[in-house]
């Protein structure tokens, strides 16, 4: 890969310590998007004789080469720090146990120090999970190339790399990296050279059409939208008092979910993560155009408690799912991904205006 820039790491310590005050924060503050990720604007069409046996719904799924018994991921979170390092173990278990996905915080701390790579280690605990490494956008346009990715995915076994975009973040952190200039350019770079799948995750911001045409070369996209957690909330937290009057007027800053999954359709692998609370917002993505779906905050203060709690929270939501499939007439995931559904309210607006033909999503 053509060199970007001249990469230049930060004190490992510092980094680690990012780590545990992004755990904290978010265990301890309100987070959340005060706007929610749009799923309240959308309604599937109940069926009163839905056609389907309820034992024989499938909510099975192929994601990357993968099946997971459910379209759904616990999304990358955290890595870096002792603390990460059972967070992880408790998640990956739980993933394994039930058949699904998983993926790591960011891997720059073990990038940066490698003796912090166990943090992120999770296979021995999970061998069959479909596993997705993380690394940002800033750190190859100042200097990562394949190198430091196959590390990345060759240390922790993964199966799929994402490069996490969060431009909204870098810009209220304190410590921030804000050059993205060629980062497409960057990544079809990487394309070349990496032989796994690699997806472009948002961590909050949502993402619109024209960026997605654009990423169109990767192999999946992972809307991350706005309605779950904030990462300019997370930065305010960690802010001085001066700048955290900025962090808090880009709290509520993005593309709804709802919105992103809309305009993100067609990608080759589609994720929906940010807000995702329930089996109902999973049908509803779904039923948008999403391949899968992925939460975070939720599953870390699940982790927090014990493994049974992760557990249950999870078996709950795919419960719901599998309702609402039931409830719509649908056997398998193929099936509620061409079911009707009505966009209303602020959503439809904002389709509307972008060019939507939102009454297509009802008359399928």
């Amino acid at each position: 890969m053509e060199q970007q820039g001249s990469y230049r790491a930060d004190d490992s310590s510092v980094t680690e310590k990012r780590k545990e005050d992004h755990i904290n924060i978010c265990l301890q503050q309100h987070v959340e998007s005060q706007i929610g990720p749009g799923f309240d604007d959308i309604f599937l069409i109940h069926q009163s004789v839905p056609e389907v046996d309820f034992s024989q719904i499938s909510t099975e799924v192929t994601l990357f080469g993968k099946t997971l018994d459910a379209p759904l991921l616990v999304e990358g979170m955290t890595g870096g720090t002792a603390r990460a390092k059972s967070l992880n173990e408790t998640m990956a278990t739980v993933c394994q146990r039930l058949k699904l996905g998983m993926g790591v915080g960011s891997q720059r701390a073990m990038i940066e120090d490698h003796a912090l790579s166990y943090s992120y280690s999770v296979r021995e605990s999970a061998p069959d999970i479909l596993l997705i490494g993380n690394l940002g956008l800033p750190q190859f346009i100042m200097g990562y190339t394949g190198v430091e990715a196959e590390q990345a995915i060759t240390t922790i076994g993964a199966d799929v790399l994402a490069i996490h975009l969060n431009p909204l973040q870098e810009a209220v952190q304190p410590e921030g990296d804000c050059n993205f200039e060629s980062g497409v350019k960057v990544l079809r770079s990487l394309k070349k050279e990496i032989d796994v799948p690699i997806i472009a995750k948002e961590t909050g911001g949502g993402m619109c059409r024209e960026v997605a045409k654009r990423l169109s070369f990767l192999d999946g996209l992972d809307v991350g939208g706005l309605g779950g957690t904030s990462f300019s909330a997370v930065e305010y937290y960690r802010n001085t008092e001066e700048d955290r009057e900025i962090a808090a007027q880009f709290w509520n800053w993005g593309m709804p979910t709802a919105v992103s999954i809309v305009e993100c359709a067609g990608a080759r692998a589609l994720i929906a993560s940010g807000g995702i609370r329930t089996g109902i917002d999973m049908a509803k993505a779904i039923a948008l155009g999403a391949d899968c779906c992925g939460l975070a905050l939720p599953a870390l203060k699940a982790a927090v408690e014990k493994e049974g709690t992760l557990e249950e929270m999870l078996t709950r939501m795919i419960k719901e799912l599998k309702i609402a499939m039931f409830l719509c007439g649908c056997k398998t995931l193929d099936h509620l991904k061409r079911t009707p559904v009505v966009i209303t309210g602020k959503t439809r607006e904002f389709l509307k205006e972008r060019g939507v033909k939102t009454e297509l999503y009802a008359q399928r």
